[in-house]
């Protein structure tokens, strides 16, 4: 199954401006990355996703995504 193309949005944070693309996956079989290049994978709930967001470092693109996800979820359709 392809990627689901959700929405995209116009990101003006950063160095530069720039597109963004929130897709939803399904991966129905187990993921295991080569350990050479990934040190750490994990699953996350929304919440805990949420916390993450607030005591991890991740792009200032991470957090405007993940807040558009959450409203494009709570949105009627």
């Amino acid at each position: 199954m392809l990627p689901r193309l959700l929405f995209t949005f116009s990101n003006l944070s950063g160095l530069s401006p720039h597109w963004l693309g929130v897709h939803e996956a399904v991966v129905p079989d187990a993921v295991v990355p080569d350990p050479d290049e990934v040190a750490w994978l994990g699953w996350l709930s929304e919440s805990k996703l949420g916390s993450a967001l607030r005591e991890w470092r991740f792009t200032p693109d991470s957090h405007e995504a993940f807040s558009r996800y959450l409203a494009f979820r709570t949105a009627p359709s």
